[in-house]
């Protein structure tokens, strides 16, 4: 009687037992199957409900029982999973997005963005709604070129030749007659009106020092329009101390000299 040997059941012989095999050895061939699907299922103890094809789907798995486990408590569905396909992004990539609260609408604002980073930090520190700011922003009135250079405009914010003029008249120094000084910074001037009948000089002390004798200069002029625009060595006047000048009457016409010394 032919009887195979085996572990398991891709051991058995389905050709065993033969036809012509006595009964007596039958016992042989069912120890034989039971203890080779024993062997090849040990630890399933209760029913198999899946199908071959289910069990199929087996078919060439490599991944070991720690991989598997990954998806244990998935979810999410095939269309879902299938939005991973063709990711390239690293770990640290996606880690990027940890915390991301933005809803999608938000984060499409950025979608066609062109601004370089330093451009973007333009706005840095800014705290208010920037177009109410240039809104906020008075606008210069516009006007005819003859209305601007009359000055007849009434608007204040609109500066024009004429109101400089004003400007420059209502805080000018008045230095065609009697003496005084202005300093403006470091800038002094100082000015006077003094005898130019009779011979000899005249020596004035200046209301203040200037830093050197070669940090201001003076000129001076007659009453009568006499030297006008003369140098001052043509005219007869020097200086002789950091708060003194001298004048030679001789060197004037008229009756007055008026002087003027500026510098610092």
């Amino acid at each position: 009687m032919a009887l195979e040997t085996g572990t398991y059941i891709n051991s058995l012989n389905a050709s065993n037992p033969a036809s012509t095999d006595g009964v007596a050895q039958a016992d042989d061939h069912i120890r034989l199957v039971k203890a080779t699907v024993k062997a090849t299922l040990p630890n399933v103890t209760g029913a198999i409900t899946a199908t071959q094809a289910e069990l199929n789907l087996m078919d060439g798995v490599t991944a070991t029982t720690a991989e598997l486990n990954i998806t244990d408590g998935l979810v999410a569905s095939t269309a879902e999973l299938n939005k991973l396909d063709g990711l390239t992004a690293s770990t640290a990539e996606l880690n990027i997005t940890d915390g991301l609260t933005a809803s999608t609408s938000e984060i499409n604002k950025l979608d066609g963005l062109t601004a370089s980073t330093s451009e973007l930090n333009h706005v840095g520190g800014v705290t208010s709604n920037i177009q109410s700011q240039l809104n906020n922003i008075p606008v210069v009135p516009t006007q005819a070129t003859s209305t601007w250079q009359s000055g007849t405009n009434t608007t204040e914010s609109t500066v024009t030749p004429a109101k400089l003029k004003a400007a420059i008249d209502a805080n000018a120094l008045d230095m065609s007659t009697g003496s005084g000084t202005a300093q403006i910074g470091s800038l002094k001037i100082a000015w006077g009106k003094h005898s130019a009948v009779g011979g000899g000089t005249v020596a004035i002390t200046l209301p203040f020092n200037y830093t050197s004798t070669s940090s201001f200069g003076v000129t001076a002029m007659s009453d009568n329009g006499n030297h006008p625009g003369a140098t001052r060595g043509a005219q007869g006047v020097s200086i002789t101390g950091t708060n003194q000048i001298v004048y030679a009457k001789a060197g004037f016409a008229g009756s007055y000299v008026h002087w003027y010394t500026i510098g610092y």
